[in-house]
C-alpha cells in the first residue's frame, strides 16, 4: 500500500485523478464503493442531538408547575443551560467540520476500482493498493458484489450490472499478467493508461502551474470558540425566556386557583407579578376572614395590611361583619345587647347612625306594644313616653318616683277644734302627731312602690328602670337630673268627727297632690293634680280602735286612691 497526499500532487496529475474519478479521462473507475457514513460524525452529530435535548428537558423541568421548586430556576441554572448548549453546539460543529473536511477535495471521496488496483480516497491522503500477483479477483453474483483481497485486505464493490462486473474483473486479471511481464521501457506508458496517479505528460496550457490547494472554511478555525459563545447567549437568554414563562403560566394558574394557598405558593415559587401580592393574595385572605364570619377575623386581617391597595374593600367587609353582628343584637330584642355592642365597637364611629336606627327601632317596638296598655283618651301621655325612652335609651333606663312633703296648713285650726269638742280625749286624738316625718315615709313607701311597680310593668327593665327614691324636704331643689315622677303633696285636716263608744274626736284629712312627671331638658313635662277628703269610718269601730288607727287608715285610703287615679291616666288597666 502506498500513501499519496492529494494536495501534494503537481496539478497535471491532480487535474489527471479528479477526471479519472468522474469517467471523464482514462482511465475511468472498474467500480465505486461510495463513502460510507462516517461513524465519527455521527457520535459528534448524536452529542449534539443529545445535549440538545438534555437542554429541553432541563428548560422543561418545573416549568409552570407551583408544586416544583424548579418552576423559576435560579440563575446558576444559566450555567447549565450554557453549558449544554455548548456542548450541542461543539458536537454539531464538530460533525460538521468532520465532514466538511472529508468532502473539501474536488473529487467525490470514495473506494476507487481502477485497474492498476484499489485506490481510497475518502480522505484527501489517499491509500494506493496496487495489484499483484496475488491479488484474488472474485465474483459474488448473489450478493451481486465485486470481490477483492489485495494487499493484506478484503474490498467489496456493488455489482448492480454482472456482466459489467465480470468484464471489470477480466480486465484487471489481464492487466495483472501483462505488468508482470511487461518490460521496463513500457511499464510507464503501460502504467499511465491504467493508473490515474501516473503523469502521463499532457500539459493544459490554460491550466494554473499551481497545485490545488486545501480550501478550508474560515469557521473550521473557530468553532470551540464559536460554540462557546453560542452555548453562553442561549444559555443566557433561554433561562431568561424560560423563567419568564414559566411565570406567567404560573400566574395564569394561580389566578385559575384564586385561593390564598395557590397565591402563596405562586411566592413561594418565585413570582413576582405585584398584583398578586398587593390585591389577589390579601383579597382572598380577606374572603378567608369573612367566611369565618365574625368581626374579629376581619380586625385581624386589617391589622395585617395597614396599607392594603383594597383598603375599601377590606373597610366593606368590616362594616358588613359590623353590621351583621348588630344584627343579631336586634335579634335579641333587648337594648341591652345593643348597648353592649355599642361599648365593644365604640371605636368606629360609622356605626353610630346604625346603632342609633336599632335603637330606635327598639324604642319603637315597645311603643307599638305600649299602645294598646295606654289609658284613652290621654293625647299626652304616648307622645311623653316616646320622649321618655328615647331619653332613657341614650342616657340610660333609671326613672326615678319620689315624694315631696309640703307643710300642712290647717293643723294649728283643726287641733284648736278637736279641744273644744265635748268628746276631746286628750292628746292621743290630735292628728299632727301621726303626719310627721316618722309616719308619712311609710306611706309614701308604699304609693311609690305602687306607680313604680307599675311603670316597671308596662316596660322593658333595660329600657325603663323606676326605683323609688327618697323624699324630698320642702324647698329642695326639684331639677332632676335623671327622668323623675316628683309627687308634692300636702295633708290638710277639717272637722271633728266624734264616737260615744269609745269617747274620742277625730278630724277628717285630705290630701292634695301635684305630680310632675319630667325628662332632664325637655320643656313639656306630664303632669297631673288630685285631692282628696277622707273622714273616719265610725261605723267600724270598736272599743279596742284608736285615734291612731283611724288616722292612719284614712291616709292609708287616701292614697291608694291617689295611686289609681293617677295611673288611670296612664294606662287603661288602672
Amino acid at each position: 500500500m502506498d500513501r499519496v497526499d492529494f494536495w501534494q500532487l503537481g496539478r497535471s496529475v491532480q487535474e489527471r485523478f479528479v477526471e479519472s474519478t468522474r469517467g471523464a479521462s482514462a482511465p475511468a473507475p472498474l467500480a465505486v464503493q461510495p463513502l460510507a457514513l462516517d461513524r465519527g460524525v455521527l457520535g459528534w452529530c448524536a452529542l449534539g442531538a443529545g445535549s440538545f435535548l438534555l437542554a429541553i428537558v432541563a428548560l422543561r423541568w418545573g416549568f409552570g408547575d407551583l408544586g416544583s421548586r424548579y418552576a423559576l430556576t435560579p440563575l446558576w441554572f444559566a450555567a447549565v443551560y450554557a453549558g449544554l448548549f455548548a456542548l450541542s453546539a461543539l458536537g454539531f460543529f464538530k460533525a460538521a467540520a468532520r465532514h466538511v473536511s472529508a468532502h473539501s477535495v474536488p473529487y467525490r471521496p470514495a473506494l476507487y476500482l481502477f485497474p492498476i488496483g484499489v485506490i481510497d480516497a475518502r480522505t484527501p491522503h489517499l491509500a494506493v493498493y496496487r495489484i499483484s500477483e496475488d491479488t484474488k479477483l472474485s465474483l459474488d453474483g448473489a450478493r451481486r458484489r465485486l470481490c477483492l483481497e489485495l494487499g493484506g485486505k478484503h474490498f467489496e464493490f456493488p455489482a448492480s450490472d454482472l456482466d459489467r462486473a465480470e468484464q471489470a474483473r477480466h480486465t484487471m486479471s489481464e492487466l495483472r499478467d501483462r505488468l508482470a511481464n511487461a518490460g521496463p521501457e513500457s511499464s510507464a506508458r503501460e502504467q499511465a493508461l491504467v493508473d490515474p496517479l501516473v503523469d502521463n505528460g499532457f500539459k493544459n496550457p490554460f491550466s494554473p502551474a499551481e497545485s490545488m490547494r486545501k480550501a478550508v472554511p474560515s469557521w473550521l478555525s473557530t468553532w470551540p470558540v464559536v460554540a462557546l459563545v453560542l452555548g453562553v447567549l442561549l444559555g443566557g437568554s433561554t433561562w431568561r425566556v424560560r423563567n419568564t414563562l414559566s411565570e406567567a403560566r404560573l400566574y395564569a394558574a394561580a389566578r385559575a386557583a384564586d385561593s390564598t394557598a395557590v397565591y402563596r405558593e405562586y411566592l413561594a415559587r418565585g413570582g413576582h407579578n405585584p398584583d398578586v401580592e398587593s390585591m389577589l393574595l390579601p383579597r382572598t385572605e380577606l374572603r378567608d376572614a369573612k367566611a369565618q364570619g365574625d368581626v374579629p377575623a376581619i380586625e385581624q386581617f386589617l391589622a395585617a395590611h395597614p396599607h392594603s391597595k383594597i383598603q375599601n374593600e377590606i373597610d366593606s367587609a368590616l362594616r358588613e361583619a359590623l353590621l351583621k353582628e348588630l344584627a343579631q343584637a336586634e335579634s335579641k330584642g333587648t337594648l341591652s345587647a345593643l348597648e353592649d355592642f355599642r361599648n365593644r365597637y365604640a371605636r368606629y364611629p360609622f356605626l353610630t347612625a346604625d346603632i342609633d336606627r336599632a335603637i330606635d327601632a327598639r324604642v319603637q317596638a315597645t311603643l307599638q306594644k305600649l299602645r294598646p296598655a295606654l289609658a284613652p283618651g290621654q293625647a299626652r301621655v304616648l307622645p311623653f313616653f316616646e320622649r321618655l325612652l328615647r331619653y332613657t335609651a341614650k342616657h340610660g333606663p333609671e326613672v326615678t318616683v319620689r315624694f315631696q312633703r309640703k307643710p300642712t296648713e290647717s293643723l294649728e285650726m283643726a287641733e284648736k277644734a278637736l279641744r273644744m269638742s265635748a268628746y276631746f280625749t286628750g292628746e292621743k286624738s290630735l292628728p299632727g302627731q301621726y303626719f310627721d316625718a316618722v309616719h308619712a315615709a311609710p306611706r309614701e313607701a308604699v304609693a311609690a312602690g305602687m306607680l313604680t311597680a307599675a311603670l316597671n310593668e308596662q316596660f322593658p327593665r333595660d329600657l325603663l328602670d323606676a326605683k323609688v327614691a327618697p323624699t324630698l324636704d320642702d324647698g329642695a331643689d326639684i331639677k332632676p337630673k335623671i327622668p323623675t315622677l316628683l309627687v308634692s303633696y300636702r295633708t290638710e285636716m277639717s272637722g271633728a268627727f266624734t264616737s260615744k263608744r269609745p269617747r274620742f274626736a277625730v278630724s277628717g284629712i285630705g290630701i292634695f297632690c301635684k305630680v310632675s312627671f319630667d325628662i332632664p331638658g325637655d320643656s313639656d313635662p306630664l303632669t297631673f293634680k288630685f285631692s282628696v277628703w277622707r273622714a273616719p269610718d265610725l261605723k267600724t269601730i270598736s272599743d279596742a280602735t284608736t285615734p291612731a288607727e283611724l288616722y292612719e287608715a284614712m291616709a292609708a285610703e287616701a292614697f291608694k286612691r291617689f295611686d289609681k287615679k293617677y295611673l288611670a291616666t296612664l294606662f287603661a288597666e288602672h
